[in-house]
């Protein structure tokens, strides 16, 4: 779609970029929580991509980047909307209202809040007094596909504010609406809400959507979905037939088998909390004043076992710095290096001039770990002992 638009005014100019100001409604704004068209601008020697569209009175704000000449200000462009995208978008948001719709109906006292509709994937965001859970949010979709399958007729109508009955059965928020008219989207026999975004005039049009995940507590929650219902169906299908197999169980038994793995997971975890408190740490010292240096090495031994013990030396004993490295099957290593408060050293310096170890690590000037390259002891006993000769 092609329509001529003015250029009346550039409101900022960093290098390519720019937000100019046109007359002509070539693009629809942003609203309903919906992004605003993209697109294209040109004219004689120029030419630029529209990114964003925001409205403005009569006029539009467009989010540009100059890709060729310069922007013609005072001069008529012709502008070309993205139509693949702003139908997926519309696609995007007439699936919102489906899904929503659903939720509500099924979850009493359910409310959506706002949406964020995007061209991958979209989010609705609700307030809810209760508990959300997969058997809720695969109920609501089932509903929602239900209903794009039934290709029910979509209406966009403009409506009066003064107009009382035509609100009738109308979800609204009149405190986000300053307009003298207003936009309602009917979908017949299931939903009625106002709203300024896009939508397209069948629900059979969406195709499908599939929920692709939730977070949140009470009575805040947001649930994400997409349109790309088969190809996610198709992936996850392959991933789910995998871990039956490796598994060993059906794939409905797979959520009950993985709830149990994490509780056994907690519970070693927990065993090895109370283990920690009491693994005391062999150090070999590799020098003595004015520097202390202790060291020890092993194989395969988790570094949140050995970290109370290295936690414990430094705090006995201030003056001292200790280096803590697990061997690894691969020929490298985990790796713990601590210092007492008595001891001005910068660890993570070290690591990066001692590149022999190729280790890498994050933490404090005093405490870093990670994991090397390097699994030599040999090694790293004489890198720390470089740090001392210092």
């Amino acid at each position: 779609m092609k329509r001529e638009v003015r250029i009346e005014e550039i409101l900022e100019r960093s290098g390519k970029k720019a937000t100019i100001r046109v007359s002509g409604r070539a693009f629809r704004p942003s609203g309903g929580g919906q992004p605003g068209d993209s697109g294209w601008l040109e004219g004689e020697g120029f030419r630029a991509d529209v990114r964003d569209c925001t409205a403005a009175g009569n006029d539009l704000i467009l989010g540009i980047v100059v890709k060729e000449g310069e922007i013609p200000l005072g001069l008529r462009v012709t502008a070309t909307v993205d139509e693949e995208r702003s139908r997926r978008l519309s696609r995007m948001h007439t699936g919102e209202h489906i899904l929503s719709r659903a939720l509500e109906n099924q979850l009493p006292g359910l409310y959506v809040d706002k949406v964020s509709v995007g061209e991958k994937e979209s989010t609705v965001f609700m307030t809810f007094d209760g508990e959300i859970g997969w058997d809720d949010l695969f109920r609501a979709e089932e509903t929602a596909n239900g209903v794009i399958r039934a290709d029910l007729p979509v209406r966009v109508e403009r409506l009066s504010r003064g107009s009382e009955e035509g609100f009738k059965d109308v979800k609204i928020k009149w405190d986000r609406i300053t307009d003298k008219d207003v936009s309602v989207v009917s979908i017949e026999g299931y939903d009625r809400i106002a709203c300024s975004g896009s939508h397209v005039v069948s629900t059979a049009e969406v195709g499908g959507l599939i929920v692709t995940g939730f977070k949140g507590s009470t009575p805040e929650w947001e649930v994400r979905y997409t349109l790309d219902r088969q190809e996610i169906l198709e992936r996850h299908s392959r991933v789910v037939r995998v871990l039956s197999r490796e598994i060993g169980c059906e794939e409905e038994k797979l959520p009950s088998v993985m709830a149990r793995l994490q509780e056994e997971r907690r519970e070693a975890s927990r065993k090895l909390d109370k283990a920690r408190r009491y693994i005391e740490i062999p150090w070999e010292r590799l020098s003595e004043e004015p520097g202390r240096v202790l060291f020890f090495g092993i194989e395969n031994f988790p570094l949140e076992l050995a970290s109370s013990g290295a936690k414990r030396k430094i705090e006995e004993d201030p003056g001292c710095i200790v280096g803590f490295v697990s061997q690894g099957e691969s020929g490298g290593a985990d790796f713990i290096l601590a210092a007492g408060d008595q001891v001005t050293v910068d660890l993570r310096g070290f690591l990066k001039e001692r590149n022999e170890l190729q280790a890498q690590g994050g933490g404090a000037p005093g405490w870093v770990q990670g994991r090397a390259g390097n699994g030599s002891l040999s090694m790293w006993k004489r890198a720390l002992l470089s740090v001392v000769d210092k």
